[in-house]
């Protein structure tokens, strides 16, 4: 049964930590609550927000949305649909936490996964990011995602194709307030199934009897000793999508700026790091009365002294205009920026 809650407090339910009230609240515990929240209250597209961990929001002092929130449920809960020698179909509630599945997988011996360890955040957010790490997105082993279709009033399974997958981005949201992500099937492997081309995890590559947990070890060393505990110090992960370029742009870019980070696109492009221009522009461990950009990792925008949505902004597009004037590109926000009306 759902729970309804007028003016909920939602700064421990945001990494960043902004100040941010929600005017109603409501709790779910499974999929059914949904459409009987429907029925009870005026919820609808453009005034309906689903809030997991708010582990990639930017969240304003007050929102006038109807926000939703899955009761955080155990990876335990998962469901084996089928399985053969080589792989197995499960399907995991929004609720669950997403590192904690990770683990839950790693334990289970089905590999996929585990070089998303330690990202931030619910099942159920996963895939409206299309999160990904170290080589590895999230839509590369998800086979559908189950949602309730807010304008239809109806419960639909999207395949892959129809979740529109592009980087860091999906049908969810490019439609923010359309479906309300409720569980995703993954298709795992059960024969070892690693990638290591990127980072750190290169060094596993020789690395005789390799296991899932020591590439997920390896993932969360690398991520700890780069990235702020959001517990530690309030922060959203990457702030910034990094850019893909031309090859052309790209080499033009390596001859004025040795040491570029360049990652070669299937598609003949070029994806630059981003926290690589950031800290080539004077950015890194930049902080300023409320917020500021992390010591380790110029990706990261950390909230050090009760920064407010307007204060994080204000420092992005500084970093932006940087950018733009030193390298001649574009940098994208990563996380999704919630404004505090409601379109109702």
């Amino acid at each position: 049964m759902f729970h309804y809650e007028a003016r909920r407090d939602l700064l421990k339910n945001n990494s960043l930590s902004l100040p941010s009230k929600a005017l109603h609240f409501i709790a779910l515990d499974c999929a059914p609550d949904i459409a009987e929240v429907f029925k009870r209250f005026p919820v609808s597209e453009d005034n309906l927000l689903v809030l997991g961990k708010g582990s990639n929001l930017i969240l304003p002092p007050v929102l006038e949305h109807y926000v939703l929130h899955f009761a955080k449920r155990a990876p335990e809960e998962v469901v084996i649909k089928e399985q053969s020698h080589r792989d197995i179909l499960i399907r995991v509630p929004a609720g669950v936490i997403w590192d904690d599945f990770v683990r839950y997988c790693v334990q289970q011996n089905w590999h996929g996964l585990e070089n998303l360890s330690l990202i931030p955040g619910s099942v159920g957010a996963a895939p409206i990011q299309n999160i990904g790490a170290y080589g590895v997105e999230v839509a590369d082993h998800l086979v559908s995602v189950e949602v309730f279709n807010v304008p239809g009033r109806s419960f639909e399974t999207l395949s892959p194709e129809q979740c529109r997958f592009a980087y860091r981005d999906s049908l969810f949201k490019q439609n923010p307030g359309r479906y309300i992500i409720h569980s995703v099937n993954f298709r795992l492997s059960k024969t070892p199934d690693f990638k290591l081309a990127y980072g750190e995890l290169s060094a596993l590559q020789h690395q005789p009897d390799l296991c899932l947990d020591d590439v997920r070890q390896a993932v969360i060393g690398a991520r700890t000793a780069k990235l702020p505990d959001p517990d530690v110090l309030p922060n959203a992960g990457s702030f910034f999508k990094n850019p893909v370029v031309s090859a052309s742009v790209a080499e033009q870019l390596s001859r004025q700026y040795p040491g570029l980070i360049r990652y070669p696109q299937a598609d003949g492009q070029e994806k630059l790091a981003a926290g690589w221009l950031i800290e080539r522009a004077g950015w890194k461990g930049y902080r300023n009365e409320c917020v500021g950009v992390h010591d380790r990792q110029a990706l990261v925008l950390i909230n050090h002294h009760h920064g407010t949505q307007n204060d994080v902004l204000a420092l992005a597009k500084e970093i932006q205009l940087s950018i733009s004037k030193m390298f001649g590109l574009n940098l994208d926000i990563e996380p999704v920026i919630i404004s505090s009306r409601s379109q109702s």
